[in-house]
């Protein structure tokens, strides 16, 4: 993470409870990675257009989103950005545009495609 934030700003969207996140990022001390949150708990909107919203509201024109689902694959898709699937979780993915075995090829990965 630490790697990643000297780079570029880092955002979470997720499909959870509003508190969610931000009790994740506190537990496990992550607060200084984060820029900004978004969740359909805060405001019922499907994790696509959060994507789209985290964006506009950060002003991001260049992004790529990381899940582990194929509903974060289709989430990236609404959002009009490429996915990077986290072959390492738990979920599938139908047709990412990239793939990491673990973490901590996200740096590389993303230097590459910059």
């Amino acid at each position: 993470m630490a790697e990643l934030k000297k780079h570029y700003k880092l955002f979470v969207v997720s499909n959870c409870q509003s508190g969610y996140i931000e009790a994740f990022i506190k537990a496990h001390k992550l607060e200084a990675y984060f820029d900004d949150t978004q969740c359909w708990g805060d405001n019922m909107v499907p994790k696509g257009e959060n994507n789209k919203f985290i964006m506009e509201r950060n002003q991001i024109h260049n992004a790529v989103y990381v899940g582990d689902t194929a509903g974060d694959e289709e989430s990236a898709r609404v959002a009009g950005i490429p996915f990077v699937f986290a072959a390492y979780g738990f979920g599938e993915a139908v047709a990412p545009d990239y793939t990491i075995e673990q973490f901590s090829d996200l740096p590389a990965l993303m230097q590459s495609i910059s």
